[in-house]
């Protein structure tokens, strides 16, 4: 009797075990699409949102991620929604909640609130180039030359691990050349 109920409480833990590691790996799953750029990435995102086992940190990378597929197709304020979302949980990358958040904010054609967005995002990480870069535009658009030029070449001298790195240094060297040589 007792053979038995030792051989149906390893056959339970192995199958709750089988069951967890499931779990955990669609939830390393869901993380990886929403992160990505293929796959139902919002839907993705939402799991890993809604999920009772995803940690503050991983809820908050997915909102900023969500926040950015929703920027990509245009849905302005679903993004800013998931992104002011992001940033009271702090994730690693918050200064990317602002930093997107200001992307939005630019492309609505909001510019005082993108300029805010940028300063808070590159108050947390100063070496931000495309939030500098950015900045720069904005400052560029609004005729502050002399604001527009430090932050170009402040995104120059910076160099972070974002995707956006290159378009950062690409369109802030662009645009002080131009600066300069007026």
């Amino acid at each position: 009797m007792l053979q038995n109920t030792m051989s149906a409480c390893k056959l339970a833990f192995v199958t709750l075990a089988a069951l967890a590691f499931g779990i955990a790996a669609a939830a390393a799953q869901d993380t990886e699409i929403c992160r990505g750029h293929t796959g139902d990435t919002i839907a993705a995102c939402t799991r890993v949102i809604t999920s009772s086992r995803s940690t503050r940190e991983q809820v908050g990378d997915a909102y900023i991620n969500r926040g950015q597929h929703y920027y990509e197709i245009k849905e302005y304020d679903r993004a800013i929604e998931d992104f002011n979302r992001a940033i009271p949980l702090k994730p690693k990358w918050v200064q990317m909640a602002y930093g997107n958040r200001g992307n939005v904010y630019y492309a609505k054609g909001e510019d005082d609130k993108a300029i805010d967005s940028y300063d808070q995002a590159i108050a947390i990480n100063p070496k931000y180039a495309s939030a500098l870069t950015a900045r720069g535009l904005l400052y560029e658009k609004a005729g502050a030359i002399e604001r527009a030029k430090s932050d170009f070449r402040a995104a120059l001298a910076a160099d972070t691990i974002f995707e956006d790195n290159k378009w950062a240094h690409e369109t802030a060297r662009k645009h002080l050349d131009a600066l300069e040589s007026k």
